[in-house]
């Protein structure tokens, strides 16, 4: 039994296209927020029904929760969707005259960069801090955090992250289903910039790119501040139905051959299109030279395309700096260096640990990632009931208050 109160706990589901992970987490008032509990299923999401999706989280929480003898009554969702795109925000706090900045004035500021307009096609997820400026007597100052600094006007500037209309009903319908309060949904790749932000260089241009099964996600920061996040229908799964096409083979068996070519190095095309029998190697060398010239001609049009987006368009990339490639497509061999020639900077595999599996550890950035931001809004949440009229005693805090079955 975990002897905490419920406003001191956390479940949150990370959703993505081949897994389902379930994480319970602690508020602690001195250590922070910490991970206590986390297990993964393998569940193919955008494969299921409503009702599918629905029992499929049941489970998963079941065999996750039960064993802490812990009964969730409200869930963060962590998700990454293709129609996840990012805008810079501002938002603003007049003090009048210099004075000491508190966790009110910042949290003022904060609340008005969330008021900006949407479309009608477009709904708010998230709206992260990226710096502040204070203004004072002598000047402006541009820091990561301003309580505790002295000025008389602070401005926040924000990176606001929307999504295609319905995304998040389509995920509190699911909650209410089993009986469950939507606390928040998160953006999968907020989660991940937390999660893995200090674990980056700080000089130059960091990129990381996320290629999952369904979704590739770039996100830039430099200077130790994150300017661009975007995302795509893109992903693994892209590659192998172009291999499955080529080769007319099921999508199963072009997977197994994507993961044995090599994109750097493309083989020659003397065995293409040769009508004669084959033995069992010269047949699978040919199969492997389709696949490997499909998979870089895939690969490469969609991140070259990126790459001039990101440098010529948007002037994101500079000449030094590193790539940080993690998700599950990582694997695919001889990315890095593919990937190395197309962007001119060095790549490397998850945080460039050695020995490190990128797709075990997108898991770990991730779960520490989701952690972050949900007690954010946790905290968050409990001190905008305790600052309301009702206090504890309505609305969201009244329900977390209450004790564990």
């Amino acid at each position: 039994m975990l002897e905490l109160p419920a406003e001191n706990l956390i479940v949150i589901a990370l959703v993505s296209s081949h897994h389902l992970g379930i994480t319970v987490a602690a508020l602690d008032p001195r250590h922070g927020e910490e991970p206590r509990r986390h297990k993964e299923f393998a569940v193919r999401w955008a494969e299921l029904s409503q009702a599918g999706r629905a029992e499929a989280l049941r489970d998963a929480l079941e065999q996750t929760c039960r064993p802490m003898n812990l009964e969730p009554r409200s869930i963060f969702i962590a998700c990454s969707d293709p129609s996840l795109s990012a805008t810079s925000v501002t938002g603003w706090s007049a003090l009048g005259e210099d004075v000491r900045i508190s966790a009110h004035e910042r949290a003022f500021a904060l609340g008005r960069a969330r008021t900006h307009a949407t479309a009608d096609d477009r709904e708010q997820l998230d709206v992260v801090p990226t710096y502040w400026t204070i203004r004072t007597r002598d000047g402006q100052l541009d820091c990561d955090d301003p309580v505790g600094q002295i000025g008389n006007h602070l401005t926040c500037h924000a990176m606001r992250v929307t999504s295609r209309r319905g995304l998040q009903s389509e995920f509190r319908a699911i909650c209410e289903d089993l009986g469950l309060h939507l606390e928040g949904l998160i953006p999968q790749p907020i989660a991940l910039y937390r999660g893995i932000s200090g674990r980056m260089n700080k000089g130059g241009t960091q990129l990381v790119i996320d290629l999952g099964a369904r979704h590739t996600t770039l996100i830039v920061r430099r200077k130790g501040r994150l300017l661009h996040l975007e995302t795509h229908p893109f992903g693994g799964d892209s590659v192998t139905e172009r291999i499955s096409v080529a080769l007319g083979v099921d999508l199963v068996r072009a997977d197994d051959i994507k993961h044995e070519i090599d994109v750097d190095e493309v083989p020659g095309d003397d065995l293409e299109g040769q009508q004669s029998i084959f033995g069992e190697i010269q047949e699978r060398q040919r199969q492997h030279s389709i696949a490997a010239r499909t998979a870089a001609e895939c690969l490469g049009a969609f991140f070259r395309d990126r790459a001039r987006n990101l440098r010529d368009d948007g002037d994101l990339l500079s000449q030094r700096g590193q790539v940080h490639l993690v998700g599950r497509g990582a694997a695919i061999r001889g990315l890095v260096p593919f990937l190395s020639a197309v962007f001119r900077l060095e790549v490397v595999l998850g945080t460039g640990s050695k020995n490190t599996d990128p797709g075990a550890e997108l898991d770990g950035l991730l779960v520490a990632g989701v952690v972050k931001c949900a007690a954010d809004r946790r905290i968050e949440h409990l001190v905008e009931q305790a600052s309301s009229i009702r206090g504890a005693a309505g609305g969201i805090a009244a329900w977390l208050m209450q004790p564990l079955a």
